[in-house]
């Protein structure tokens, strides 16, 4: 692989790019971003802004393709509140040249329209929050730049779009330009009206205030069909204005631009009409798909450029307040620099300074992608921690999925458990005051049942009732506003968006005002069942204990026993007994049945309650959290104790297995994790000698579960195991359906070690009778077939009960190897994973599973996927990062180190990937894919579980596992990286950041591989803020020094290693 690298160093001595190219073609330039030359031509992709506005600001969700002027839809909200119609990927490269952003010009009376002659020299740059395309036209001499970023730190939301025309040649050149959207949606239409009932539609659209070259799009009335009418009030807009910020004629009627062509593709009267003449005719604003151009006629010496800004706002006169605020060239200056900071402010939480400046550029890039998922925690008065800027991962190739941004001060999205769960995982690391929150949280949400709720939504505030009186104290006008608002759960931006809207009368600014709501607020926590029981969901509430005590290593027995003030979220869904999910069907007997949805559809309350539904919220520790769980997914193990089984209707990770839970099918992958999850209670229980306090029906469940236990011997029937726990756990969870009874019984730390132990044992068997079946590589799945059963007193007894073979899944050994293992057993399990057929031999990367050919259709979508494509033998990008933070974990460095230059993004070549090196992909197309053309193509852009797994891997890389210990009762601090000689620079030295402030500097004295054991840390020096310099000649820092690390007051550390 060539590199040329050419850098410099900016004011404030940080490394910037200036050109990287990487086989002639891979570039940066000097703003870091990344240069794809002639796009049209190149292999399509589709990616987005990230709609990132600031915390005062107010978002817009943008997706790109590279085609034509880029943007292909844009929006507020979610797709029901599109501004340009939003059209998945295929239909947006075809469209996006014809229906997304125009340009037409007459340059000294010659028409020109950019970026549509695909042998036209041009470029794309891709920034972490902006993007530009450019164009030159040699012939006429001129060269058009369009520029575009989301408006920060403003009350309504904006795309922002600057076209710059430059003059290449000495003459000055006459211009007449019409730039825009030929389709400007009103607000108010919802995606399913344009795509059934576009036609009719159209009899709601109307344009207002056009004649004041201030359009505002809305539809006259709400187009709902009921009896109760109501208007609306908000609308989208745009506004454009030059350089001096005198506004722009803007065209609304489409007719008027193109006339007789109704495809768009000519504009025909600005051919025939000079274009402000053609600005002041007639213009019809109702009953059609409007326009939105801006129009301008300027002598160009230079250059001219034109200032627009698409967007909603809730009111017209907010609308209006913005237009007229002094919009001008110094303003979009300002807003860039500030759409600028914004981002480098959240990307430099990470920044990392190694021998490679792409890995660099790309851990940024990472990070903010991670943040739109899992969200960027910030701290509000009242002690509360919140999450910004998350969503759930939609865009134009996830059209299957419906996301939301709250479009306000503080906007927060929707989510589902497991993705916002996994995404928050190193936040520990990153922003170490979120404490345990997220522990608290994602505990909180598991029920009395052992499952989860799959949506979490955004969380809300409710103001405390006795403290009405004292916030409404500060209030002077409109009172009733607020008092409706608080009736209510709130949001911090709704809060923010009344007050002002409204005209709410203050005694203290806003943002006091505010502080003094949130300190008499308390969080709600919201979610919802959506649909079905997700196998694996509870599987990552570990990984947020092992992170957070790996930095409050002192908290653990209060964690786990002394916090008496978890919750158990109450679903109205339950998961139906047995013998009612299962069908007889012509092909045998399958599990189709799973969930009862009916039976809790009353249920008001969302937090378990005593008294069976009529008492009090039921609240526990921890350690009850922990036992719950460990018995009830015991007892969820299969006929053969091998794998969990699915009953809740759906599978684990692997979506696209959704017909594996009808095959009676069960996940190793979950058996792994219920392995390390009863070994780690034991470690607890071991460790502390404490008791644990359990609801009374949870007590008698693991009595019996326990006697089940005390029945068997190694080699036994393991079917009269499953049938007994299960009778079991099916009347515990009749017991439980509406609460508990409140009554607990104290269960020894040794009686539950004792049960525990037959357990771990038991289930350890199970596995090493699943690996046996796959010589040796662990198994990640399992299915069965009977040709029928009996069923008498709860016990089932199938007939003819078969195991259905199913192909390896590079899921079985990632989880596997999380469980205690010699590091030999490793290596070898590490040799027969890259020898199956899960490894990609001429990619040299690893598939997410071996082929599904000799599988039935029955086992999912995943069948009908042609090979290498989605989740059928694809390289599955998280499932992929998944496994190489398995083997930084087990300590098999040269491996990894090996496999992430082969594997990793920043690695890869965009002939071959198809995108920027710096953005993550869902999945990789593998080469059993019939298309040899797109082999190694990145698809489905950048929101993917595969960044909290590069997340985690950086941390191990650059900082070490356990940051923080208790040596003989003192606070103990220790970095330990494990860093490859390629990201090594020549001087031996590595920067990095701990903690999203302290800055990080290694010294090895060469350029080679630091692996744990293989060296030694011999020094630190602490630098304080003040430039005073502590030395801890010692491999660790102990005490109040290690304290102050950890409380973000030394302003740099340097580690010296030999």
């Amino acid at each position: 692989m060539c590199w040329k690298i050419y850098a410099f160093r900016d004011g404030c001595n940080r490394l910037q790019l200036s050109v990287i190219i990487r086989k002639g073609k891979n570039m940066f330039d000097n703003k870091n971003r990344f240069v794809i030359e002639n796009y049209n031509k190149q292999s399509c992709f589709a990616s987005f802004l990230p709609g990132i506005s600031g915390i005062h600001g107010t978002p817009l969700w943008n997706f790109y393709v590279n085609r034509g002027q880029a943007i292909c839809s844009f929006g507020s909200e979610n797709k029901d509140h599109s501004i340009m119609e939003f059209y998945p990927a295929h239909q947006s490269y075809q469209f996006t040249k014809t229906m997304g952003f125009r340009t037409f010009l007459k340059v000294d009376g010659t028409f020109y329209e950019p970026f549509v002659d695909d042998d036209m020299p041009h470029k794309m740059y891709i920034g972490m929050n902006e993007l530009e395309i450019e164009e030159t036209n040699e012939a006429l001499g001129i060269k058009v730049n369009v520029l575009y970023y989301t408006m920060p730190n403003e009350r309504l939301g904006g795309l922002v779009r600057t076209v710059t025309i430059t003059n290449l040649a000495g003459a000055k050149k006459d211009v007449e330009v019409l730039d825009g959207m030929p389709a400007l949606l009103p607000y108010g239409i919802a995606l399913k009206d344009m795509k059934e009932t576009a036609q009719t539609t159209k009899a709601w659209m109307q344009v207002e205030d056009v004649n004041e070259k201030l359009p505002y799009y809305r539809v006259r009335i709400a187009l709902a069909d009921a009896a109760e009418v109501s208007e609306v009030e908000a609308g989208n807009f745009m506004v454009s204005v030059n350089k001096n910020g005198e506004k722009l004629p803007i065209i609304a009627d489409p007719e008027l631009i193109f006339d007789y062509d109704t495809s768009l593709a000519k504009p025909v009267k600005f051919f025939q009409t000079e274009v402000l003449a053609l600005a002041a005719e007639h213009q019809l604003c109702a009953n059609q798909v409007p326009a939105g151009f801006a129009c301008a006629h300027e002598e160009i010496t230079d250059s001219y450029t034109i200032y627009s800004v698409y967007g909603q706002a809730g009111t017209k006169e907010l609308f209006h307040t913005f237009a007229d605020a002094g919009l001008d060239a110094a303003y979009f200056a300002r807003k860039h620099e500030e759409n600028d900071a914004i981002i480098n402010e959240l990307a430099d939480t990470i920044a990392t300074t190694t021998a490679d400046p792409v890995f660099d550029a790309y851990c940024k890039q990472t990070y903010i992608d991670n943040v739109l998922r899992g969200g960027y925690p910030v701290k509000l008065p009242g002690g509360h921690i919140f999450y910004v800027y998350s969503r759930k991962h939609g865009d134009v190739e996830r059209d299957y999925n419906f996301f939301s941004m709250l479009p306000e001060y503080y906007s927060q999205g929707n989510g589902n458990f497991r993705d916002v769960n996994q995404n928050r995982r190193s936040d520990i690391y990153f922003a170490n005051f979120v404490g345990d929150y997220n522990i608290k949280v994602f505990y909180d949400l598991l029920q009395l049942d052992g499952y989860n709720p799959l949506q979490v939504k955004q969380i809300t505030y409710s103001l405390k009732p006795e403290a009405e009186a004292e916030v409404l104290s500060y209030v002077t006008e409109n009172a009733d506003v607020l008092k409706k608002l608080f009736a209510k759960p709130f949001t911090p931006g709704k809060l923010y968006a009344q007050i002002y809207n409204k005209k709410v009368g203050l005694t203290v600014e806003e943002d006091k005002f505010f502080a003094v709501v949130m300190e008499h607020s308390v969080e709600n926590l919201n979610a919802d069942f959506g649909e079905g029981y997700w196998s694996d969901h509870w599987t990552y509430n570990l990984d947020l204990v092992d992170a957070y005590l790996s930095v409050y290593p002192e908290k653990e027995e209060t964690m786990l026993f002394d916090e008496k003030d978890y919750t158990y979220y109450e679903s109205k869904a339950t998961v139906l007994p047995r013998v009612k999910r299962y069908v007889k069907t012509d092909k045998g007997v399958r599990q189709y049945n799973s969930i009862d949805e009916e039976k809790k559809a009353e249920v008001t309350f969302d937090k378990a309650r005593t008294a069976y539904g009529k008492g009090d919220v039921y609240t526990s520790n921890l350690a009850t959290k922990l036992v719950l769980m460990s018995t009830l997914k015991f007892d969820a193990l299969d006929m053969k104790g091998i794998g969990l089984e699915m009953e809740g209707g759906k599978p684990g990770w692997y979506d696209a297995l959704n017909g594996l839970p009808g095959l009676f099918g069960s996940s190793v992958c979950e058996t792994y994790e219920l392995q390390r999850m009863l070994l780690f209670l034991r470690e607890e229980l071991a460790k502390f000698d404490r008791a644990v306090d359990v609801p009374a029906e949870l007590a008698e469940l693991i009595e019996k579960t326990d006697a089940a236990l005390k029945n068997y011997t190694k080699g036994g029937d393991r079917l009269a195991v499953w049938n007994a726990v299960n009778i079991a756990k099916e009347a515990y969870r009749e017991k439980t359906a509406f609460g508990i009874d409140g009554k607990e019984e104290m269960i020894p730390a040794a009686t539950l070690i004792a049960t525990l132990d037959r357990m771990i044992a038991y289930v350890e068997e199970g596995i090493e009778l699943g690996c046996a079946m796959k010589d040796g590589i662990a198994p990640a799945y399992m299915a069965y077939s009977m040709s029928d059963y009996t069923e008498k007193d709860g016990v089932i007894t199938p007939e003819n009960l078969q195991v259905v073979d199913i192909p390896l899944f590079l899921e079985g050994p990632v989880r596997y190897l999380k469980l205690p293992q010699t590091h030999a057993a490793k290596e070898a399990l590490y040799e027969k994973v890259k020898a199956s057929d899960m490894y990609d031999k001429k990619l040299d990367m690893y598939k997410v599973n071996a082929p599904l050919t000799k599988c039935s259709y029955e086992i999912g979508r995943a069948r009908a996927f042609s090979p290498g494509w989605l989740e059928n033998e694809s390289i599955w990008l998280h499932m992929e990062y998944k496994y190489l933070l398995e083997l930084l974990k087990s300590g098999l460095y040269e491996e990894y180190f090996a496999d992430l230059k082969k594997m990793g993004v920043p690695f890869l070549p965009y002939e071959t990937y198809g995108r920027s090196p710096l953005e993550n992909s869902s999945f990789l197309v593998s080469s059993a894919n019939f298309n040899e053309k797109i082999h190694g193509k990145g698809f489905v852009a950048r929101l993917s579980g595969s960044t909290a797994e590069f997340l985690q891997m950086w941390e191990l890389m650059m900082n070490g596992e356990k940051l923080f210990t208790m040596q003989d009762g003192t606070l103990t601090f220790k970095l330990a990286p494990a860093i490859p000689a390629y990201l090594v620079k020549d001087d031996g030295k590595v920067e990095t950041t701990l903690f999203g402030k302290i800055k990080v500097v290694y010294d090895c004295g060469s350029k080679r591989d630091l692996i744990p054991g293989q060296y030694a840390v011999t020094k630190y020096e602490l630098v304080a803020a003040d430039g005073s310099i502590e030395s801890c000649e010692a491999a660790t820092v102990s005490g109040e020094a290690a304290q102050r690390i950890r409380d973000g007051k030394a302003a740099e550390i340097r580690v010296t290693i030999q």
